[in-house]
Formats: C-alpha cells, sequence, structure tokens
C-alpha cells in the first residue's frame, strides 16, 4: 500500500509542479501592458443585456451609467431582463430609459441567470445587433466600454473580455483579499495569455460577443458558470476570447464572509460541472489539431483539481512530517523542488504581487494587510473545492446580496 502511495503521489506532484511552473512562466509575460486596438469611428450596433434579480438598490446607478457611454445613443440599447422581480427593480430600470423585460417563472422551470438569458436572447432579434455585452445589476463601467469594444470588433475580434476590477476594494479584508486576486490573475493570467496569443478567460461580466457568434453558438451555457461554459464552447467553435486592458468593469464583491463562501462555492461547483463536461473535448481537440489553445484551456479546466490535489499533497506532507517525528520511517513522496526553490518562487509571486497593484491600482500601499487576506482566501479556495466536487451536481442558484449603490466616478479614481 505504501508502495501505492509513493508512486501515486511522485506523479500527481511531477503533474502539480509541471502546472505550477506553466502558470509562472506565463505570469512574466503579464508584466507588459497589451497594445490596444487601433481607435475607429463608432459603427457597431450593440445590444447591452443586465440580468437582474430584486436589484432594485444598485440597478438604477448601473442603468444612469450605462445610458451615458461615449457612444452613439442611436448604436446601442441597454436591456434589464428583471428575472422574477418582487421588488421595484423593473420600475427603476425603466424610469432611467432602460428597456425591460419581465421574466416570470413557471412551476418547476428551472431558474437562475443563464435561463433568464437565454430567455431574453428568444425575445430579442440579434440581426439587428452587432455585438452583445453583458453586465451584472451590480456593475459600473468605464464609459468607453462599447467604443473599445467597437475597436475590437472592426480587428475582427469576437469575443472580448475587458479589464475586471472591483468596486469597493476597501470595504473590509473580505473584500480586499476579492480585488487583490482579481488584480493578480489579470495581470498573471489574462495579460500574459493575451502577450502570447492564448485564449484569456471570460469573467462573466463586462463581457462582448460578436452577434452572428453568439447565433452560431447560441446560449446553451446551463452550468453555475455560465460564462466560463460559453468560454469553452467558443474555443472548441475556433474562436478565442480575448483581453481588453484599456476598459474596465467594476464588480461588487461581498462584504460577509459567509456571503462570500456562499458565491465561491457556486463557483467551484461550475467550474467542477465545466471541468467534467469539456475537459475530454479540448484534450481530444488538442490532440487532433495540435492548436496550443485547446491544451491551455483543457488546462485551466484543470485548475479546480490542481487545488484540491495542492490540498491532498499538504496533508500527506504533514501527515509524513509527524510520522518521521515520532520514529516511523514513512515516505509518501519524494521531494520534487528543494525547500530553497519554493521559498524562491514564493518571494518571487510576492514581487509579481507587488508588480501588479503598483501598475494598476492604488492598492499598493496596503501590501501588509493585502497578502495576508489573499492568502486567507486563496485557502479558504481549497475546501470549496473539493467541496464543490462531492455537490457538483447542485445547480441551485444562489445569488449575492448587493447593497452599494454608487456612481462611476465614484469608483474608477481605483485605477490607473
Amino acid at each position: 500500500m505504501l508502495k501505492f502511495f509513493y508512486g501515486f503521489n511522485s506523479l500527481l506532484s511531477l503533474l502539480m509542479t509541471t502546472v505550477v511552473i506553466y502558470w509562472l512562466a506565463v505570469s512574466f509575460f503579464g508584466l507588459k501592458t497589451p497594445e490596444p486596438r487601433p481607435k475607429r469611428k463608432p459603427e457597431k450596433r450593440f445590444l447591452i443585456l443586465v440580468p437582474a434579480h430584486d436589484e432594485e438598490v444598485v440597478i438604477g446607478a448601473l442603468v444612469d451609467n450605462l445610458m451615458g457611454l461615449d457612444y452613439p445613443k442611436e448604436l446601442y440599447d441597454v436591456y434589464v431582463i428583471a428575472d422574477n422581480c418582487s421588488d421595484n427593480t423593473a420600475t427603476i430600470a425603466r424610469s432611467r430609459g432602460a428597456k425591460v423585460l419581465e421574466h416570470y417563472y413557471g412551476k418547476g422551470e428551472p431558474r437562475g441567470k443563464p435561463y433568464a438569458i437565454a430567455w431574453a436572447l428568444r425575445q430579442i432579434d440579434l440581426n439587428e445587433y452587432d455585438g452583445v455585452a453583458f453586465f451584472d445589476a451590480d456593475n459600473l463601467v468605464e464609459l468607453n466600454f462599447l467604443a473599445v469594444m467597437n475597436n475590437h470588433l472592426l480587428a475582427g475580434d469576437r469575443l472580448m473580455q475587458c479589464y475586471l476590477d472591483t468596486k469597493n476594494p476597501r470595504d473590509n479584508w473580505v473584500t480586499l483579499s476579492y480585488a487583490a486576486a482579481y488584480y493578480y490573475m489579470n495581470r498573471a493570467w489574462q495579460v500574459g495569455k493575451t502577450n502570447l496569443g492564448l485564449p484569456v478567460s471570460i469573467g462573466g461580466t463586462g463581457f462582448c460577443v460578436d452577434a452572428k457568434l453568439l447565433q452560431k453558438i447560441g446560449w446553451k451555457a446551463r452550468t453555475l458558470t455560465e460564462d466560463l461554459e460559453f468560454q469553452m464552447q467558443c474555443l472548441l467553435s475556433g474562436v478565442r476570447a480575448v483581453w481588453s486592458h484599456e476598459t474596465r468593469i467594476y464588480d461588487e464583491k461581498p462584504l460577509d464572509f459567509k456571503a462570500s463562501i456562499v458565491q465561491r462555492l457556486r463557483w467551484a461547483r461550475g467550474h467542477w460541472q465545466v471541468c467534467f463536461r469539456y475537459f475530454p473535448r479540448l484534450l481530444k481537440s488538442f490532440f487532433q489539431e495540435g492548436n496550443f489553445g485547446y491544451l491551455d484551456g483543457a488546462i485551466y479546466l484543470l485548475n479546480s483539481a490542481q487545488i484540491v490535489a495542492a490540498l491532498y499533497l499538504t496533508i500527506c506532507s504533514v501527515v509524513q512530517t509527524l510520522l518521521n517525528n515520532l520514529g516511523y520511517a514513512v515516505a509518501f513522496f519524494p521531494q520534487i523542488m528543494p525547500g530553497y526553490v519554493v521559498l524562491l518562487l514564493l518571494f518571487i509571486q510576492f514581487v509579481y504581487m507587488w508588480c501588479c497593484l503598483k501598475m494598476d491600482t492604488q492598492l499598493s500601499g496596503t501590501l501588509l494587510i493585502v497578502f495576508p487576506a489573499l492568502f486567507f482566501y486563496n485557502i479558504i479556495y481549497m475546501p470549496l473545492f473539493v467541496w464543490g466536487l462531492f455537490t457538483c451536481k447542485d445547480t441551485n442558484w444562489r445569488r449575492t446580496e448587493h447593497v452599494r449603490s454608487l456612481q462611476v466616478h465614484e469608483v474608477s479614481n481605483l485605477g490607473k
């Protein structure tokens, strides 16, 4: 039995080390800010979709924000999907100038954001639009968003994700940990992959898709992470998502630790759901076509398994150390990297994080708070991905309560 554990854990450790080195190598390419697409005159026509369930606190500020974008008003429409609302979401959105689609579920009908979007798209003629942009009700967006998306579409891009920022990073350590994680991922993953020509990740909000591509693929995403599922459907259709660094979406993060757990557990479950559905297909496409983008997508889907494996190997390491200290000579796996190499990698990550905060935000002066918060954020994710694995068949959508009604000028000073 010990030999089995040794062999299995050795292979798992080697795979983990390979993935960590891959992500580290990609992250170095994130230090260079990508060049924006050439500026073009407004030409493309956009549909903006905002699914909202009982969001009367925040919907007014978002609609005001969207109605005031620096783009010709005749070239875009704002639709709010009032999804099974029991408050004044529809009334407020309509009074601010948005078109409202009120949706109520029948008995036994599946509920949640993916289904609300699918229903709304059946009510709208997409032939009238060139691009479709998606926002959450708690968002705010920089005023150049549609102008930038117009540049992307005219440059031939078909699926774009803008910079993911945080509306309330300084509220408490929970929101700060979210913000720091996003600032790091924006550079290490999104910008790094952009500079390498690899597909980036769709963040569920602040993304825009070519209307013809959406019609071709259809909105068939039904998992708890519909954004990730749609991204993989596009990738398998030969379309990679691209990053737009010159415009930002500001997303509200939960203030309450329990609410953050509920939200991230939903993300963990959804990630497993997409992984089980699309990992084999991505791997098969890579071997058939040799396109490295498919392999990169498959590696990204394995992030959930990587986190669970890291927790498992950590437990094995602790048990092995305790048994050895008690006089039992056991070896569950060999030491893949010397301790000083691990410390060096951690130091590099520390410096990299500081660079990310320095380049993209005004939070670099709070490093003594940021790093403990981010460490705790990542540690908590480990058991959540384990829990998510064993409960991944749960597709019930549990919404996050939003409480901050801000205007875009109140948050945009957190950017560059």
